[in-house]
């Protein structure tokens, strides 16, 4: 196909738009936007039919196709010996959340039958992409290609099914990006964009990269801090939807007269529908046969949460609502008034059906329903959940000749769909939930958090072990999210694995859980204190001091470390099974000629190092109990 020369348009220092025009009329549109700072760049395409007759079939697409320059490799050849891990090339292509401990991890130097998965030689192609066409659901769509200490870190902006091939000669690396099985015209004036990529080149270390990369995401995408949003993510108490509106006055109540720190009240699922079940938590009642009715269920709630929405200001916190918009249960009034919405489930079995954000009328059904909500309740966060797989919904609705089509409108609808309601509510933020994390992209992220990045915290006793792990694995992609404590209090080591630049916690989820002991409630104020103390650190530059993944006879530490103010905390869990008592921990980023000192948060008196030991000899801990929960903050003098 024929296409004119670019017309190339610099709208400001950092933003250049690029018009190419193909035989046809079809119209593609590049905006990138760099960020020298960064050494990082950001890209997306747009696509346009200006004629009046379809295009022809648009198929391959990717929207990034960029080599990268290396030095120079020759290809492997096998001897006897394996290849030099320490300087072969690498992928850190971190797995989606998959209800596991090792969710946003990858094991870079894994090794199964003489060969590095994470490793790629010359002449060798890896294949990775997301599955049943949530972003983040087996793979994340981020990654790390790097040798020795130069590499590249990019990101796939597709909250959809995208994928990703990586290509390796001998010097240069090749990457393509794009969205899974695209086929398809585009109508006379119809107008789509596709996915998004983001790249930051470094020459600093794999671990000094990812701080960087968190840095850039800080400052350049995340909503935290901008316009007229708090500069942090919040700390929760949550409580199931499906309670009494009495049951919530009066935990709200309790959280008022008892003084306790939390600033947002977090309302789960289950309060809509006009269920007739009592539903006192989430395993009674029949709620979830009502989602996609979004009215106030007045069994419930018979004011229609107002008094609620009232309590909670008076309180002087925020108000958090669950829905979840784009799954409807076949049946709800709106699936019989408007079928037309909807798309079915390729399983005829199967009751959920997908709420189309590409068609019109129904994303002026979705943002209405939810703004006049979000107004009447006056609420702070809008949490967005999506708990089952649209991609088969979506293939469903495709001709031959349109393959990909309703996935893109889909998304670009949800996109919409985000953007109107921040402009409309300048002070909201948007919780993006999918079954836990599993829709976390470079998109997502520049308009969400995902403030309950797994589902793996959803046991009231869940292992704890694996909120150490993901604070780590998702921290080295993100610098805002969060997690949940659980609903047994009184236990350090689990409350303290909980601590992210978010924490929400379940002591009063149930109504079927008391929440009025004294020593319940003094407990919570205190390590609630703690955490809010320790909160600013999370979103600062994170260094693993251990693996993440290792058994219960590890321990597993992690600083964060703030150099403008040259103070930084550093956390340390001494696991169940670990038969060691001393442990030295050799801490990064720190000036070698300054003198720090530690203060543990549990009491005791303070420690001096310098920088110089604490970077080469390490900070030294002596813990004899097990299963122990240490937290240290330190600053410069």
């Amino acid at each position: 196909m024929e296409c004119s020369p670019a017309i190339i348009n610099k709208l400001d220092g950092n933003k250049t738009v690029m018009e190419y025009i193909f035989g046809g009329g079809l119209k593609v549109t590049n905006t990138r936007i760099d960020y020298p700072d960064f050494d990082a760049c950001e890209w997306v395409n747009y696509f346009e039919n200006t004629s009046g007759a379809p295009t022809g079939i648009i198929s391959e697409l990717f929207d990034c196709d960029a080599d990268i320059p290396f030095n120079h490799d020759d290809p492997l050849r096998y001897t006897a010996y394996q290849p030099d891990p320490a300087k072969d090339m690498k992928i850190y292509a971190p797995t989606g959340s998959t209800w596991r401990a090792d969710e946003f991890y990858c094991n870079i130097d894994d090794c199964e039958g003489n060969i590095f998965l994470n490793h790629i030689y010359p002449g060798q192609e890896k294949k990775y992409c997301t599955s049943g066409g949530r972003s983040s659901e087996s793979r994340a769509p981020f990654f790390n290609i790097f040798r020795q200490n130069n590499g590249v870190i990019f990101a796939v902006g597709w909250t959809g099914q995208w994928n990703c091939i990586i290509s390796r000669g001998t010097d240069s690396v090749n990457i393509k990006t794009g969205i899974e099985d695209t086929n398809f015209q585009l109508m006379p004036g119809e107008k789509i964009r596709t996915s998004s990529f983001v790249m930051m080149r470094y020459s600093c270390g794999e671990v000094e990269a990812q701080n960087k990369w968190r840095r850039f995401i800080k400052n350049k995408f995340s909503i935290i801090g901008e316009g007229k949003r708090a500069d942090h993510a919040p700390l929760c108490a949550s409580i199931w939807g499906g309670m009494t509106t009495d049951a919530v006055l009066e935990r709200i109540d309790i959280i008022k007269k008892n003084k306790l720190p939390f600033e947002y009240i977090w309302m789960d699922a289950g309060w809509y529908g006009d269920s007739e079940k009592d539903s006192p938590d989430e395993f009674e009642g029949d709620w979830f046969e009502h989602t996609g009715d979004w009215r106030i269920n007045k069994k419930h709630h018979p004011d229609g949460l107002l008094q609620v929405s009232r309590a909670i200001k008076s309180a002087g916190m925020k108000f958090l609502l669950w829905f979840e918009p784009e799954r409807v249960i076949k049946g709800t009034p709106i699936t019989k008034e408007h079928p037309e919405y909807f798309i079915e489930s390729p399983d005829p079995n199967d009751r959920n059906m997908l709420l189309n954000l590409g068609n019109e009328q129904a994303w002026q059904y979705c943002f209405e329903t939810i703004s006049s909500i979000i107004e009447k309740l006056n609420i702070d966060c809008y949490r967005q959940d999506f708990n089952f797989s649209p991609l088969g919904f979506w293939r469903k609705n495709d001709t031959e000749d349109r393959r990909g089509i309703t996935e893109i409108k889909h998304i670009n609808g949800m996109y919409r769909l985000w953007d109107a309601l921040l402009q409309k509510f300048p002070s909201l933020i948007i919780d993006n939930c999918a079954s836990g994390g599993r829709r976390i992209d470079i998109e997502t992220l520049k308009r969400s958090v995902p403030l309950w990045r797994s589902d793996y915290q959803c046991p009231a006793n869940f292992t704890v072990e694996a909120s150490q792990a993901h604070n780590i694995n998702f921290g080295a992609w993100m610098p805002y999210s969060g997690s949940g404590s659980g609903r047994e209090w009184g236990d350090l080591y689990r409350f303290r694995s909980a601590y992210a630049c978010s924490m929400t916690t379940n002591y009063a989820y149930s109504q079927r859980d008391s929440f009025d002991d004294p020593e319940q409630l003094a407990w919570i104020k205190k390590y609630g204190e703690e955490y809010l103390r320790a909160r600013p650190f999370f979103s600062c530059d994170l260094y693993p001091l251990t693996s993440s993944v290792s058994g219960n006879d590890a321990w597993c530490a992690a600083q964060y470390n703030r150099p403008e103010r040259a103070d930084g905390i550093v956390q340390i869990f001494k696991r169940a099974d670990s038969p060691y008592i001393n442990a030295s921990f050799v801490l990064r980023g720190l000036e070698a000629e300054k003198i720090y000192t530690f203060t543990d948060a549990d009491g005791g008196e303070e420690a001096e190092f310098s920088g110089a030991e604490l970077q080469s000899r390490g900070f030294p801990v002596e813990i004899t109990e097990k299963r122990v929960a240490k937290l240290y903050f330190y600053r410069a003098k």
